[in-house]
C-alpha cells in the first residue's frame, strides 16, 4: 500500500504543474479541486478507502497525462511532488526527497509511451478501480506442445535410499543501516508510520524517548536484518548441515526502496555470494533474481521496449552472470545476461530451471507497454520443459514471485498454470519465496479444485523478520542421486529463531527444528494429492489450523485464532488452493 501511496501522491501533485486545461477543454479550478481531494482523502468516515484511492488515481493519472503533454520537465514535477510529499507529511523528508527521483523516471516514461487511459491504468493499480479489463488483468495466448505423455503416479519412494540435502534461503533482506537501539515501532510526527523501523533517520525527533528500542539480533517488528543475525544462520546451518547444494530464491536488498542504487545493489550481491560461499566453500549456490534486486524496485524491462537502453537491467544481468555463472555453461550464463533466467543440468538427468518471475509483476510498471510474455520467457521456459521430457530428464524451477499471487499479472499467471500442468510428469519440485510467509499452493487439472490435482509450490519462510516475523530457513529432503531417481521433496524440515528471546537473554540466536512438513502435518507423502487432502483437513480440524497458521507466520503474536473467524479461515484455504493469479471466483468457491 505504500507504494501505491507514493505513485498517487506523484500524480497528485502534478495536477498543479499541469496546464489549466482539463481533457474536455474546461478551465480546471486547481485550488478547488485540491480542496475536493485533500476533503476526500482526510475523510476517515468514508468506508471505502478503495474508492478513495481510486478517485484520487483517475483524477491524478489524467492530470500527469496533462502534465506530460504540455512538455513539463522531469525537475519540475519531480520538485512539485517533493514539495507536496514534505508539506503533507505523507513520509519523512528525506524519504520524500529521494523516492520521487527513484521512481519517477520509469513512471513518466510509461505513462509517456502507454497507449492505455486512465481507466486501465488505474485499474491495474487499484483493485476495483477503472477498467477491470486492464494490462494486470490482460490474457494472452501462447502455444504450448501437445501431446502430453499419459499421467503416471506420483513416484513411491522407498525409506533408506539415497537422498539429498538442499538448503532454501529466501528473501534476505539484510538492512546494514540497522542500529541496536534505534526505534523498532517507529511512526513520526503525523502519525504515519515510517517503511522500516530499527535505522536511524535524518529526521528524527530526537526528544521523542524511544519506546521499543531495536535488540541486536532483529525484531518482531517492521524491520529487516542486521548483518550478524544473517552471518549467525550461515555459521549455524555450516556447522549443523551436510548439504548438496543451496537454492536462493531472490530478494537480498533491504526494504528502503527509496534508497536503492545501482552500485549499492551490486555490492550487496556480492557481498551475501561470498559470505555464503565463505561458509560453504564446496557446495553448488542456485540463486534467482528477486523483484528488491531491481532498481527501482522491480524496474526489468524487456527488450522488446523501446528506447530499453536507457532503462536497461543489463548492468545488473551481467552482475548476476559474474556471479552465479561459477556453476553455470556458457549458454546458461548467455540466458542470464538476456532475461535473468538459466537451465543448468545440477545432477544426472536434472535441470534446475531459474526462472525470473519479475517479468510477471505488477510493479514492473515496465510492463504496461506489453505485458505478453516478456523476452520470451514463458516460451523459453516451455523449450526447456519439453526438451528435457523427450530426455526422460526431471526438473526443479526455482524463482521468486509465486504464480498464484495476484502481485503476478493475470496473463503470465495463467500460461504458467497451463505450462506446468501440460509438463507435470517433468517437473519435480518447484520453489519460491517472495511473501516472507511459509505456504503453498496447488495446481489443479483444467484449475478445477475439485478435480486432480497435479502439482504444488513450495513457498519458503524469509529469513527477513519483515514485517512481524521470525527468521526462518528450509532444508529437503530430496529422492536422489541415483539412475531413476525420481528428484521430489521427500520431506521439508522447516528451522527458525526466536530474535525477542536472543536479544533478551543477550545470547546468539537460538536456531531450532520448527517442524518437519511430511510427518507434523501427517501427509502419507508429499505428492499434490497429498497437499490437496491436507487442504481438507484445514478446512475442518481446529488443531491442524492452528498449527499451519502458527507456522505461517512463526510468530505466535501474530498467529490469532482464525480458525473461529469463518471468513479468516477462509482466505487461508483460498490461497493455497490458488496457483493462479486474479482468479478468486474459481478458487474461492
Amino acid at each position: 500500500m505504500r507504494r501505491l501511496f507514493l505513485f498517487i501522491f506523484l500524480f497528485n501533485q502534478v495536477l498543479n504543474i499541469a496546464l489549466d486545461v482539463k481533457p474536455n477543454g474546461h478551465k480546471l479550478n486547481k485550488s478547488g479541486l485540491m480542496h475536493k481531494l485533500m476533503d476526500t482523502f482526510n475523510d476517515v468516515s468514508n468506508p471505502s478507502k478503495a474508492d478513495i484511492n481510486c478517485g484520487l488515481c483517475t483524477v491524478l493519472v489524467d492530470g500527469l497525462q496533462q502534465g506530460i503533454k504540455s512538455n513539463k520537465t522531469d525537475q519540475e514535477l519531480f520538485q512539485f511532488v517533493e514539495d507536496f510529499c514534505v508539506n503533507l507529511k505523507i513520509e519523512e523528508p528525506h524519504i520524500c526527497k529521494a523516492v520521487v527521483p527513484q521512481f519517477g523516471p520509469e513512471i513518466i516514461f510509461v505513462l509517456t509511451k502507454s497507449k492505455h487511459d486512465v481507466d486501465d491504468i488505474c485499474g491495474s493499480l487499484i483493485k476495483g478501480c477503472g477498467n477491470p479489463d486492464n494490462p494486470k488483468t490482460q490474457l494472452w495466448s501462447m502455444t504450448i506442445p501437445g501431446n502430453k505423455p499419459a499421467v503416471k503416479p506420483w513416484p513411491t519412494v522407498a525409506n533408506g535410499g539415497q537422498t539429498l540435502r538442499v538448503l532454501h534461503l529466501s528473501d534476505i533482506h539484510i538492512d546494514r543501516l540497522y542500529t541496536p537501539g534505534k526505534e523498532s515501532n517507529c511512526t513520526h510526527g503525523g502519525g504515519v508510520a515510517n517503511p522500516m523501523c530499527c535505522r536511524p533517520y535524518p529526521d528524527d525527533d530526537l526528544q521523542k524517548p524511544i519506546q521499543i528500542p531495536a535488540g541486536p539480533w532483529g525484531m518482531n517488528e517492521n524491520c529487516d536484518i542486521p548483518f550478524q543475525t544473517f552471518a549467525n544462520a550461515m555459521k549455524h546451518i555450516s556447522e549443523t548441515q551436510k548439504l548438496d547444494y543451496i537454492i536462493v530464491t531472490g530478494d537480498m536488498e533491504a526494504h528502503d526502496i527509496w534508497d536503492y542504487t545501482k552500485d549499492k545493489t551490486i555490492a550487496n550481491i556480492d557481498n551475501i555470494t561470498a559470505v555464503l560461499t565463505s561458509f560453504f566453500p564446496t557446495v553448488p549456490i542456485y540463486q534467482a533474481t528477486g523483484n528488491h534486486e531491481g532498481v527501482p524496485m522491480d524496474g526489468m524491462p524487456p527488450h522488446t521496449m523501446e528506447e530499453y537502453d536507457s532503462h536497461s537491467p543489463q548492468w545488473l544481468y551481467n552482475e548476476y552472470a559474474k556471479i552465479w555463472g561459477v556453476h553455470l555453461t556458457q549458454q546458461a550464463i548467455s540466458d542470464i545476461q538476456y532475461r535473468a533466467s538459466y537451465s543448468v543440468y545440477i545432477q544426472k538427468n536434472l535441470r534446475l530451471i531459474s526462472l525470473n518471475t519479475v517479468y510477471c509483476s505488477e510493479w514492473n510498471f515496465f510492463l504496461l507497454l506489453d505485458v505478453v510474455d516478456p523476452d520470451g520467457t514463458l516460451e523459453w521456459l516451455t523449450e526447456q520443459l519439453l526438451d528435457a521430457e523427450q530426455k526422460n530428464e526431471k526438473v526443479h524451477i526455482i524463482s521468486h514471485i509465486p504464480a498464484g499471487d495476484d502481485y503476478c499479472l493475470k496473463g503470465w499467471s495463467f500460461n504458467f498454470y497451463d505450462i506446468v500442468n501440460r509438463f507435470e510428469g517433468t517437473i519435480a519440485a518447484m520453489f519460491y519465496g517472495h511473501t516472507h510467509k511459509d505456504d503453498f499452493n496447488v495446481f489443479y487439472e483444467n484449475g478445477d479444485p475439485t478435480g486432480r490435482p497435479t502439482h504444488f509450490t513450495w513457498i519458503a519462510p524469509s529469513l527477513t523478520t519483515y514485517s512481524y516475523l521470525n527468521p526462518a530457513y528450509r532444508i529437503y529432503t530430496i529422492d536422489g542421486a541415483y539412475t531413476g531417481s525420481s528428484y521430489t521433496v521427500l520431506e521439508a524440515e522447516t528451522y527458525w529463531a526466536d530474535v525477542a528471546a536472543a536479544n533478551q537473554n543477550g545470547q546468539e540466536p537460538n536456531w531450532q527444528l520448527e517442524y518437519k512438513t511430511k510427518q507434523d502435518y501427517q501427509m502419507t507423502d508429499l505428492s499434490p494429492k497429498s497437499w490437496n487432502e491436507l487442504i481438507k483437513r484445514l478446512e475442518t480440524d481446529d488443531t491442524l489450523f492452528n498449527k499451519f497458521h502458527t507456522n505461517y507466520y512463526r510468530n505466535p503474536n501474530q498467529a490469532k485464532n482464525c480458525y473461529k473467524e469463518p471468513e479468516c479461515r477462509k482466505q487461508f484455504i483460498c490461497r493455497v488452493r490458488s496457483a493462479r493469479s486474479y482468479d478468486e471466483t474459481n478458487f474461492c468457491k
